[in-house]
């Protein structure tokens, strides 16, 4: 058997009687990379994860890992180790035994797996509570012995269900910092699943983001953030505005929109054909956008530029977050670093000119004409303050 942690996924669908949970999947996970399947709940990442593990078997294409088609071998013969959401610690067990319980199921002798155990035990330190049962630790600490006891068994690949999502605020930030040291140590595939975009893109190398059984769009966790390719990606990860139009104009690089309320905005083509008249969607990024206080209410008038009314402020620590009220666009927000916000302060119901550089609208690719499922989900900027789904 081939030794690398490399995961191909080809052509992968998997059906549940008349339900499609995920569709015509491909996709190529470098070994030793610290991949993300990032969605809503019932994209389809937890069965791909599933399928991976060999706990369900795809309806259609082949799971191949180093090379090797690993459709329909048992879990205990692909060299993946999972480790659950609910940790799943034996609560009759001490530490130690609960470490150690995979390799005495494999027929190792005492002796030798208890000196794994406690050896795995020192590298997610632990070492000191090896004799205290589950029930005496905290979350925390449960979780990292679940993860000592899936890595006991030199996996190629480790697969995490949503691993952190039971833990408090203060242990989520903690673990991932443990999480990411320990793949980095290992060298080993991980592949995590998780509805919360901050925890992907503070982990990963390469992040899925996830839609109805179908990948939008995988990169790095900065080109997915600052560079999406689609309407939803860009609603999803937060942190952009989403604005659409029909091209008018192309000269030297540039495309005039206008939009259906009337407003014009100007990007860079980035190399595509725009004919006039093509519906296009782009994103502006929340921190590149300026504000300025209008001696009252009306239109902007200018490329690049929305009138609005203030309609909330959340101060964020290094940032402050202003929601506008803008005709035809809901939800536009700007993200106004603390020092220039304070400054020039605005308030709630202030009348407000928004601006950016036609250099800070990225344009968007794929089906432009969808309207994104996400356009309702909480974006990684509110993670920071904890406000994301349980």
């Amino acid at each position: 058997m081939a030794q690398t942690g490399e995961i191909q996924l080809e052509r992968v669908t998997k059906r549940f009687g008349p339900m499609v949970a995920v569709r015509d999947i491909e996709l190529v996970i470098p070994h030793g990379c610290y991949c993300c399947l990032l969605g809503p709940s019932g994209c389809g990442k937890t069965t791909i994860l599933r399928m991976i593990a060999g706990h369900e078997e795809p309806s259609a294409g082949r799971v191949r890992i180093g090379g090797e088609d690993v459709t329909g071998l048992a879990p205990v013969g692909r060299g993946t180790a999972m480790m659950f959401q609910s940790y799943a610690l034996f609560p009759h067990m001490s530490v130690l035994d609960n470490v150690a319980y995979n390799l005495r199921m494999r027929g190792v002798g005492k002796a030798a797996r208890r000196e794994q155990a406690q050896a795995m035990l020192a590298r997610v330190h632990l070492e000191a509570f090896a004799d205290r049962m589950p029930a005496q630790l905290s979350g925390g600490q449960q979780q990292r012995v679940a993860l000592a006891r899936a890595l006991i068994t030199n996996p190629r690949v480790l697969l995490l269900d949503e691993p952190l999502s039971a833990l408090d605020e203060f242990l989520r930030l903690q673990m991932r910092g443990e999480l990411r040291r320990l793949q980095r140590e290992l060298g080993i595939t991980f592949i995590h699943v998780t509805h919360t975009q901050l925890e992907a893109i503070a982990l990963a190398d390469l992040v899925v983001v996830m839609d109805q059984g179908r990948i939008e769009q995988a990169g790095s966790a900065q080109a997915i953030y600052s560079e999406p390719q689609t309407a939803y990606v860009a609603r999803f990860m937060g942190g952009q505005n989403v604005l659409s139009g029909k091209v008018t104009t192309v000269a030297e690089g540039e495309a005039i929109l206008l939009s259906e309320p009337g407003d014009r905005f100007a990007l860079p083509v980035q190399g595509r054909a725009l004919p006039v008249g093509t519906p296009v969607h782009c994103a502006v990024r929340r921190d590149r956008i300026q504000l300025e206080r209008l001696p009252g209410p009306g239109r902007a008038g200018q490329i690049n530029a929305l009138a609005g009314t203030v309609h909330a402020i959340e101060y964020q620590g290094s940032y402050v977050k202003v929601t506008l009220d803008v005709p035809g666009w809901p939800d536009f927000v700007a993200n106004v670093a603390d020092d220039r916000f304070f400054a020039a302060p605005v308030d709630i119901g202030d009348a407000v000119r928004a601006r950016w550089s036609a250099n800070d609208a990225h344009l968007l690719e794929g089906d432009l004409g969808r309207a994104p499922k996400a356009a309702g989900t909480i974006g990684l900027y509110d993670q920071e303050l904890g406000l994301a789904q349980a």
